[in-house]
């Protein structure tokens, strides 16, 4: 499946359309405890605790082999806006496709990786503690892809986001300055978008409104915009006769 999906809130849609970038976080913002082992987990060294310094190294964004799910537009559309507000607020479902990740390597210095989140029962997660191989790559402190495959781990109740994940290890000029949990990335958006679906629950009205905006401002093909019909009412004719 060569195309990746991303469902973001309409605001930071054109915050990225506007910017030209792409905004990566630190890990410890993810929200299941029980996955990014390096960032959750206690660590001990000498029989003391350790804050890796991986932590404060990788910054990443989520993505999905799922192209129109109902569950992640409700769960990635219900969260803070940019003005703070916590609700349901429409949202956009980005494509991009696999070729297209060079866009950020060309536009950006750092070391850039994506992998498919391997989900896990919690027993299996359980015994990550005792593996040898896991905890070898975990010694070293110097960076090193051990420490991003402890970000693609999950638990197995997650399985339905079927989620790719986009590492970065970034050059300290595109970290922000004010929140340096958050990691700046330029794109060239015509290039990095393939398309553009809106949200399923939007007025047509509104939906053809957004659409134009995308077209005449931004450059977007017609065709490259849609809307969800995850929302569309039923038109099903049973007849009984």
């Amino acid at each position: 499946q060569p195309y990746l999906y991303r469902i973001e809130l309409l605001d930071r849609f054109f915050d990225m359309l506007d910017n030209r970038e792409i905004v990566f976080v630190r890990p410890t913002c993810w929200t299941d405890p029980l996955e990014n082992i390096i960032y959750n987990a206690t660590l001990l060294k000498n029989g003391k605790p350790f804050e890796h310094p991986a932590k404060k190294q990788i910054y990443g964004q989520c993505w999905s082999h799922e192209g129109d799910s109902y569950a992640l537009w409700q769960i990635y559309t219900t969260k803070a806006n940019n003005k703070g507000i916590t609700k349901r607020h429409y949202g956009v479902r980005i494509t991009t496709h696999i070729d297209k990740l060079q866009n950020i390597t060309n536009h950006n210095k750092g070391n850039f990786y994506y992998g498919m989140v391997q989900y896990l029962w919690k027993k299996d997660l359980d015994k990550l503690p005792k593996n040898k191989s896991f905890i070898t790559g975990l010694k070293s402190t110097s960076l090193n892809h051990e420490h991003l495959k402890t970000l693609l781990v999950k638990r197995k109740s997650y399985a339905y986001e079927n989620e790719v994940r986009l590492l970065a290890v970034p050059d300290k000029k595109h970290i922000d300055r004010s929140k340096d949990f958050l990691c700046r990335l330029k794109i060239k958006p015509s290039e990095f978008v393939t398309s553009v679906r809106l949200d399923p629950t939007l007025p047509q009205s509104d939906f053809k409104l957004l659409k134009d905006k995308l077209v005449s401002k931004y450059g977007f093909k017609p065709t490259q915009v849609s809307q969800s019909s995850l929302n569309a009412s039923n038109k099903f004719i049973l007849n009984l006769d």
